[in-house]
C-alpha cells in the first residue's frame, strides 16, 4: 500500500492504527509535542533502538540537523493543539549513527483529549542512495565521454563523487615501490593523508586495510564503519578525528593491471555495505573502460591523425603499364599536373633504387601469375622529394579478356615519422625528460652490443621520498626530483645513459670508463652533499647507489639490472648513503678512494704532506746528481705512504694540481734552506782554513 493514498481511506482511525502498527514494511510511531508515546517493531528493527530506549524521548531528538525544522514545526503544532496531515522526507540518525531516510506521511489526531501526531514511513534509504549513485553513474559516463586524459578523469570523477555523493574524502593512490601514494585528493581536509601510510606488504597491520588489499586483491573493499573494523585499526585514530566513519576502496585497471584505488571516504557509518557493491562494480568498471579508452587514444592518436589526414593514391593502367587516369591527390602529393603524368609509364613516379630491389618479384607476381601484389614503395615527387606509399596492385581482367591495372596507395610518409615519435614516447619520461625504464634497457643493450671496454651500471634511489613529500608536499616532491634528473644530465659526459627507472630511482650506465668507475661514483656523491634548495625550501637529499660491473657481473641488461637491484636493495637495508656493489672487491676499492679523498683535502687544508729526498749519483764519478722528493702524508703522528692516496690523485687532475703546488712550494722552501747551510758550511770550512794558515805563518 502506497503511502500517498493512506490519506483517501476513511477507516475509523484507531481501527486503522492497529491494522499498520502490526505491519512489518511500515514503520508507526506516535508522539506528542513533547515526547514519542508508541513505536511499532519495524520502525525499532530500521533504526536499532529499543522501544524502551525510544519512549520518553522528543521526535526531534533522533531525527538529522538537516530535518530538525521540519520536525520541530510538527512538534509546535502539536503544542498548539493545530492540526497537520502532510508527507516528508524526513532523516533519522540511527542508534549506530548512521542514517536513514524514511519518507513519512504526518497526521494528527485527539485521543482522550490529547493532541498527538502520528507518523506512517517506508524506508527510502537505499532508493535514495541508488537514484545519488544512478545519477553519479549517469554523469561519470557524460565525463567518461568528454575525458581525453587520465588527469583530467581522475581529478573530475573525484570532484564528482565527493560532491554528488556529500562524502567528506575522495582521493586516488598509486603504487610508488611497496607503498599506496596518494596521487590525487579532494576534500573538506586532505592532510590526513600526510600523516599516515598505506603499505603493499601484506604482513605489516598498514598493508591490510580496504586500500592495500584493494590494490593486491583487484577487488572492492568496504569498510563499513572505521570505528569498528580491526583491518582499519593503524588509521582509526586519525580517521576518527576527520569524522571519517565509513569507506571503501575501488580497484582500477588499466587491461588487466591494477594501476591505482579509488577511495571514498563518508562521515556516515555503513553509508557503503554489500547493497551497494553492484552499483560500486558498475563505477569501478566504467572507470577501468575510460583508462582503456584514454590509453589507446594516447597509443594511437598520432597514427590515427596521420590516417584521418591521408588520402589514397589511385593509379590506372594499360596491360602495359601506362598510365590511363589518377586521382587529384597524386597530383598534388607529386606536383605533376595530370596531363603530365597521364600516357606515362607508372614507373615514372618510382625511385629507381627502391624499384630495382623489387621488380623481380613484381613481375613474377603481377605480369606472370596475375596476382595481388602489396608492397612499400618509394615515389619522387616533382622536386625530387620521397614519398613512402603502401601500394597495392590489383590486377582487373576487362571483358575482352585484356587487364588493365588499379594501383591503390596510402602515403604513409608522415606516419612512418608519427611512429618514430610514438617509439620515442614509448620510451622516454615524459615528467623528467630522461628515459624510461624500457627506454633505458633499450639504449644500454644498443651500448652493450658495441662495447669493448668496461661499463659500470648504477641504480641511485633517493632516501626517504615519502618523508620529504610529508614535510615539505607533493608538489616540492616532484620539483625535486626533476631538480635531481638535471643533475644527473649535466654530472657527466658523453659517455652515460641516464634514465628514471621508478618513481624515485634512476639508472645510469656508464662507458668507456677508466678501470671500474669508482672516481666517477665519488664525482657523484659530491652532488650531493650540498642541500637542495627547492622554492624556500633547503633539503638534504640523501642517496643509495647498487652497482654492477660489465661484463663482470653480466653481459646484458637484464642481468646487470638485476645485480644492481639487488644491491641496491642492500645498500638501502644498511641506511642512507650506502653503496653497495655487486662484486665485493670493487665496493672495498670504492671506499678506499673516498677514504683517501678525505685524507688528501684534510691534507691540503692542514698541511700534512710532508718530504723525504733521496740522493741519487752520477755513474760515471759517483758525483751527487739531485735529490729525488718522497712525498708522505702525516697525521697524528701516523705516516700514510704514495699506495693510499696516488691513484686518487692520478684520477682526479683538479686535486692533482694543488697537491703539486703545495708540493713544489715546500720543495723551493726545502732547496733554499739547503743553500743557506750550504753556504754556511762553506764559510765555516773558509774560517776554519784562514785560521790554519794564520797559525803556520804565527
Amino acid at each position: 500500500m502506497s503511502l500517498k493514498m493512506l490519506p483517501m481511506f476513511s477507516l475509523d482511525f484507531p481501527k486503522l492504527y492497529l491494522i499498520l502498527y502490526k505491519s512489518l514494511h511500515l514503520n508507526i510511531l506516535v508522539f506528542s509535542f513533547d515526547s514519542i508515546l508508541d513505536v511499532n517493531g519495524a520502525f525499532c528493527k530500521i533504526t536499532g533502538y529499543s522501544k524502551d530506549e525510544l519512549i520518553g524521548l522528543k521526535l526531534s531528538d533522533i531525527v538529522s540537523q538537516e530535518s530538525q525544522e521540519k520536525v520541530k514545526i510538527l512538534e509546535n503544532k502539536l503544542f498548539r493543539k493545530e492540526k497537520f496531515d502532510s508527507s516528508e522526507r524526513i532523516k533519522f540518525v540511527k542508534k549506530d549513527k548512521s542514517s536513514l531516510e524514511i519518507l513519512s506521511y504526518f497526521k494528527s489526531f485527539s485521543y482522550k483529549e490529547q493532541n498527538l501526531g502520528l507518523l506512517i514511513g517506508q524506508d527510502i534509504t537505499y532508493e535514495e542512495k541508488y537514484k545519488v549513485l544512478f545519477q553519479t553513474l549517469k554523469s561519470l559516463n557524460q565525463l567518461i565521454i568528454q575525458t581525453t586524459s587520465e588527469t583530467e578523469l581522475f581529478r573530475k570523477a573525484c570532484q564528482l563523487f565527493l560532491q554528488n555523493l556529500n562524502l567528506k574524502l575522495v582521493w586516488i593512490g598509486i603504487p610508488d615501490r611497496k607503498n599506496i601514494k596518494p596521487l590525487y585528493v579532494y576534500g573538506e581536509d586532505n592532510e590526513y593523508l600526510s600523516n599516515i601510510k598505506i603499505s603493499l606488504d601484506e604482513s605489516l597491520p598498514k598493508g591490510r586495510g580496504p586500500t592495500a588489499q584493494a590494490f593486491i586483491s583487484g577487488k572492492i573493499i568496504i569498510n563499513p564503519d572505521s570505528r569498528i573494523n580491526p583491518q582499519f585499526l593503524p588509521w582509526k585514530e586519525k580517521a576518527l578525528e576527520k569524522g571519517y566513519l565509513s569507506s571503501c576502496a575501488i580497484p582500477l585497471k588499466k587491461g588487466d593491471q591494477i594501476v591505482a584505488v579509488l577511495n571514498l571516504y563518508s562521515s556516515e557509518p555503513y553509508f557503503f555495505d554489500e547493497t551497494l557493491e553492484p552499483l560500486l562494480e558498475e563505477i569501478q568498471n566504467n572507470l577501468s573502460f575510460a583508462l582503456d579508452k584514454i590509453e589507446k587514444i594516447r597509443n594511437g592518436l598520432l597514427t590515427i591523425t596521420a590516417i584521418s589526414n591521408a588520402k589514397n593514391w589511385i593509379i590506372i593502367t594499360d596491360d602495359k603499364g601506362y598510365i590511363l587516369n589518377i586521382n587529384d591527390i597524386v597530383c598534388q602529393e607529386t606536383g605533376y599536373p595530370k596531363e603530365k603524368l597521364i600516357g606515362k609509364h607508372v614507373s615514372f613516379l618510382d625511385d629507381p633504387e627502391n624499384l630495382i630491389k623489387i621488380k623481380d618479384k613484381l613481375k613474377e607476381t603481377i605480369l606472370e601469375r596475375k596476382e595481388r601484389y602489396k608492397d612499400i614503395f618509394v615515389k619522387r615527387t616533382k622536386d625530387n622529394q620521397k614519398i613512402i606509399l603502401k601500394q597495392e596492385i590489383i590486377p582487373v581482367k576487362l571483358i575482352n579478356d585484356t587487364v588493365n591495372y588499379v594501383v591503390l596507395g596510402t602515403n604513409i610518409t608522415e606516419e612512418l615519422k608519427l611512429w618514430d615519435k610514438i617509439e620515442k614516447l614509448k620510451t622516454q619520461d615524459l615528467f623528467t625528460g630522461l628515459l624510461n625504464l624500457e627506454g633505458f634497457s633499450r639504449k644500454v643493450e644498443e651500448v652493450l652490443k658495441i662495447l669493448k671496454t668496461e661499463g659500470l651500471l648504477i641504480l641511485l634511489d633517493i632516501w626517504g621520498t615519502s618523508y620529504i613529500n610529508k614535510v615539505y608536499g607533493l608538489e616540492t616532491g616532484n620539483k625535486l626530483i626533476k631538480r635531481i634528473a638535471s643533475l644527473l644530465k649535466g654530472a657527466f659526459k658523453n659517455n652515460a645513459l641516464i634514465g628514471r627507472t621508478a618513481g624515485d630511482e634512476f639508472g645510469i650506465f656508464l662507458y668507456n670508463i677508466k678501470g671500474t668507475g669508482t672516481s666517477e661514483i665519488v664525482n657523484l656523491i659530491k652532488n650531493f652533499e650540498k642541500p637542495f634548495k627547492i622554492d624556500t625550501h633547503e633539503i638534504n637529499v640523501q642517496i643509495n647507489l647498487g652497482c654492477s660491473l660489465y661484463p663482470l657481473d653480466g653481459d646484458n641488461f637484464k642481468i646487470l639490472f638485476e645485480k644492481a637491484s639487488i644491491s641496491l636493495n642492500e645498500s638501502k637495508n644498511k641506511g642512507p648513503g650506502r653503496i653497495v656493489f655487486f662484486t665485493k672487491e670493487l665496493e672495498n676499492k670504492l671506499n678506499s678512494l673516498l677514504k683517501a679523498e678525505k685524507l688528501i683535502i684534510k691534507a691540503l687544508e692542514e698541511e700534512l704532506f710532508i718530504f723525504h729526498y733521496q740522493p741519487y749519483f752520477f755513474t760515471s764519478d759517483l758525483k751527487l746528481a739531485g735529490f729525488e722528493a718522497l712525498v708522505r702524508i702525516k697525521e697524528n703522528e701516523k705516516i700514510y705512504y704514495p699506495g693510499e692516496f696516488i691513484d686518487y690523485l692520478e684520477d682526479h687532475s683538479e686535486i692533482l694540481f694543488k697537491f703539486e703546488e703545495k708540493g713544489l712550494e715546500k720543495i723551493i722552501k726545502q732547496i733554499e734552506i739547503w743553500k743557506k747551510l750550504y753556504l754556511l758550511i762553506y764559510l765555516l770550512n773558509l774560517y776554519k782554513i784562514l785560521r790554519l794558515f794564520a797559525n803556520l805563518l804565527n
